[in-house]
This record gives C-alpha cells, structure tokens and sequence, in this order.
C-alpha cells in the first residue's frame, strides 16, 4: 500500500510541473500578443481549475492513508480479546510457557489384512466330470476334509476298471511266472519264457503301483475297490480350515483338473500388508511396533510388529511392502482377510515443545493458541501443528514470543468471546 501511495505522490508531482509549464508558456504568449486582459482571464480560470485539481489529489492521497490505517488497525483488534477481573476469575486461565516432551515419530502406511500362502487355497476337480451337488456358500466356513461338492465321473469308473484288471493280469501273471520257474529249475522250460513272464509280472505291479497312487489322490478306498465296489462320483473335499471366497461352479456343469471350483482363504496366522514410500524406507526395521489406527474395536488397542521389509521398490507407486504379525490373538480374530487398515509404524522418539490440547485451537491441518501481550489482554495467532503425544501436541511458532506467556487452558473460552459468543 505505501508503494502505491508513494507511485501517486510521484504522478501528482509530475502533472504539477506539466501543468505549470503549460500555463507559463500561455501567459508569455499572451502577453506578447498584448491581449493582458484576456489572457489573466483565461490564465485565472487555469489556474483555479489546477488548483482544485491539486487539492483533490491531495486530500485522495490523505483519505488513502487513513483508510488503510484504520484496516490495519481493525485487523490487530480482531485477534485481541480484553477481559475484566471478573471474566478472568470465572474463566479459570492458566498461563505458562512450552513443555518439553519426549515423543514418538512415526510413519504412515495404509495396506489390508491378508494371509501367508500356505493358509489360502484354490480347488479343483482331481479329474474331469459333471457337478452332481454343491452346498459351499461363498463366506461360509469349511473345515479341512469336509466334502465341499461331488463330480460324477466316466473317467473315474474307467480308471477303477482298469485298476482291477491290471490286477488280475498281475495275478495270472505272477502264476504263470512260478510255472516257469519250475520248468526251468527241471530244465524243461525255455529260458525265454521265464525272462518273459518276470517281464510281465513287473510291469503288471508298476501299472497297477501307478494306477492304484491316482485313485488314493482322488480319495478312492483301495481295500473296498478290490473287493469289487464300484463307484461313480468323486468328492472335491476342502484341503485346509478357513471360508469359501469365490465359488465356479453349477450343478451339471462340465469340470476338468484346470478350473477352479474354490477359493478358500484360512482363517489363521493373519499378518498387515503394508506399503511404505520410498523415501520414509530408511526409518523402517524389523522389530518395530505398529498401531493400527482404523479400523477401531470399541477401546482395544491393536498393534502389530514388524517381521518383514520388502527388498523391491514398486517402480509406478514408489512403495515397498512391509509385513507385519498382529500382537493379539483376540484381535486377529476380529480382523478379516482383505481388509483396509491404516497404521502409524513407530519409528523412535525425540524431545519437542508441547502444549497440552486444551492451549490449541485446531483448524484443518493447522490451529492457534492465545498469548498474553498485557494484562487482561490476549492476542491469538496461529501455529502449525505436529505430532501428539498422550494429550500433549507439538507446535511450531512463526515467529517468537519472547517472555510472553501462552494461554494453556480455556483458550475455547477466549475465542467464544473474541466470536462474541460470550459477553
């Protein structure tokens, strides 16, 4: 605003000497033209007309600076709050300066509840079929060994088919191997025909070995087969304890070994996820405690250490994964597979100047805090906020307050009445 003044200052100066020049040279010519009559008229009206012109300038210049005097003024006694005894006596303040506190720094991640490996699973059918039944609901819970559906099989029939004649080939087999043997021992027999039949014997006992292992991997009972019972469907059983997450399947439909009828997700061991950015890496170490911030379960508190930091940074999210075991078992439990989770990683501690959240005003990001200029009078201004600590919050000042003393408790009373809430 003083620039500006001073640029209009410098114009009306300049427009002075114009206007001045302009009515000199008038005059003279006038003068020469021996018209002094006429010309003192035509000079005067000039003149008069500068000199209220000048005035005006003048007086703009003078409204001006007492027009942005009384903006700075307004604005300096809209910060300030002036109590009565009374007011103050009733308004319990407490006055004081910072107070050193020991903090914790942390790291923010974000990331979901998941599960190791070894603790999800994708089904499928042991050999191709149709679906004869199903009653494994998505979100329902299996546990290892339960029957999840049934596939009925030509395939598997033919295979338990094959099965029971490779073992009566075995058998005839093995019968006609000690013939030979016996007509050999008396030199009766040819040598080829005892080679031939251990031949035989050997691989009728591997195929019926190879045949005999797929059926057990099936979940076929060897000892009922070979008392001759026969069936014809398969039972597709849940390999670990945990919930069905997606179902691919409908009663009739055609099924092979590469479709996934089941995504089944266990229920134990759950770990965080988290994704950590590049530059907060250095902070972060195996053995560090970990609040998890939301979800919140009523008053528990749920924390997690780190047992896990990722070597490989995400090249698009410039992120690293951070794997972290939950503390308590009762909390684990009352997290699902897949969830959103936000978490501060407590990385170490440093001291700072605090105020108690009663001295603090909170705006947005930021806030303010009153301080005391003179007696009975308190001026707000506004501060940056850092982290909090057990009711305690760091602040940052823009500039210092010398001896002055802050306002540590009831500074929501002094701006109810800077707000003219309260008389």
């Amino acid at each position: 605003m003083s620039k500006l003044i001073c640029s209009r200052q410098n114009s009306v100066s300049n427009f002075v000497h114009a206007v001045a020049s302009t009515f000199n040279e008038k005059l003279k010519r006038r003068l020469s033209e021996k018209t002094l009559t006429i010309t003192w008229e035509i000079g005067f009206s000039e003149f008069l007309l500068f000199f209220c012109l000048l005035c005006s300038l003048f007086l703009s210049c003078s409204s001006s600076k007492k027009q942005e005097a009384k903006i700075e003024q307004k604005k300096e006694m809209k910060d300030l709050v002036t109590l009565t005894n009374v007011q103050i006596k009733n308004a319990n303040l407490m006055l004081g300066g910072f107070d050193n506190t020991t903090i914790s720094e942390d790291v923010k991640a974000n990331g979901m509840v998941d599960v190791p490996p070894m603790n999800m699973a994708s089904v499928s059918s042991p050999i191709n079929g149709f679906v004869k039944s199903t009653k494994a609901l998505p979100g329902s819970f299996v546990r290892k060994g339960d029957v999840i559906a049934i596939i009925n099989s030509m395939d598997y029939i033919q295979m338990q088919q094959d099965y029971l004649q490779t073992l009566s080939k075995l058998k005839f087999s093995e019968q006609e191997l000690e013939r030979q043997t016996v007509l050999s021992l008396e030199d009766v027999g040819a040598k080829k025909k005892l080679q031939q039949a251990e031949s035989d014997v050997s691989f009728s006992k591997a195929q019926a070995k190879g045949i005999e292992m797929k059926l057990q991997l099936i979940g076929n009972h060897i000892n009922n087969l070979k008392n001759g019972q026969i069936i014809s469907s398969v039972n597709v059983v849940s390999p670990i304890d945990g919930f069905v997450k997606t179902t691919n399947l409908a009663i009739g439909k055609n099924v092979v070994p590469t479709d996934v009828l089941f995504e089944i997700t266990g229920n134990a061991h759950k770990h965080l996820e988290l994704k950590v950015f590049e530059k907060d890496l250095t902070k972060i170490s195996v053995g560090q405690k970990i609040i998890i911030e939301n979800p919140k379960f009523s008053n528990m508190s749920l924390t997690a250490t780190v047992f896990l930091v990722g070597k490989n940074v995400e090249p698009e999210t410039k992120t690293i994964n951070i794997h972290a075991h939950i503390d308590s078992e009762k909390a684990e439990d009352k997290l699902t597979v897949g969830q959103y989770v936000n978490t501060s990683i407590l990385t170490g501690k440093r001291v700072a100047k605090t105020l108690p959240e009663t001295a603090i005003l909170r705006q947005g990001n930021g806030g303010s805090i009153f301080v005391q200029i003179k007696e009975n009078t308190f001026q707000q201004i506004p501060v940056k906020l850092g982290l909090s600590e057990r009711g305690n919050v760091e602040v940052f000042l823009g500039k210092e307050l010398n001896s002055a003393k802050i306002v540590k408790s009831g500074a929501s009373i002094l701006q109810a009445v800077l707000s003219g809430g309260e008389e």
